[in-house]
């Protein structure tokens, strides 16, 4: 994966995982509490998402200087 392959795949998921957020958020206004446990699965989703993207790209092309 090159950088900008990598730029572009990080890039589309914390879109995804905004429109998420914002999608709950106006699905229900009236359940904060609700709505706060699922942004933290989206966020808890979208921070696995990257940490997958990074072991497998751009980490295979940098120096380990």
């Amino acid at each position: 994966m090159t950088d900008i392959e990598y730029a572009k795949a990080i890039r589309e998921k914390a879109k995804m995982a905004s429109l998420g957020m914002s999608l709950i958020a106006e699905l229900f206004p009236n359940d904060e509490p609700f709505v706060n446990r699922i942004q933290a699965q989206i966020g808890q989703g979208f921070i696995t998402d990257i940490m997958e993207l990074s072991e497998r790209g751009i980490g295979s092309e940098t120096n380990d200087d």
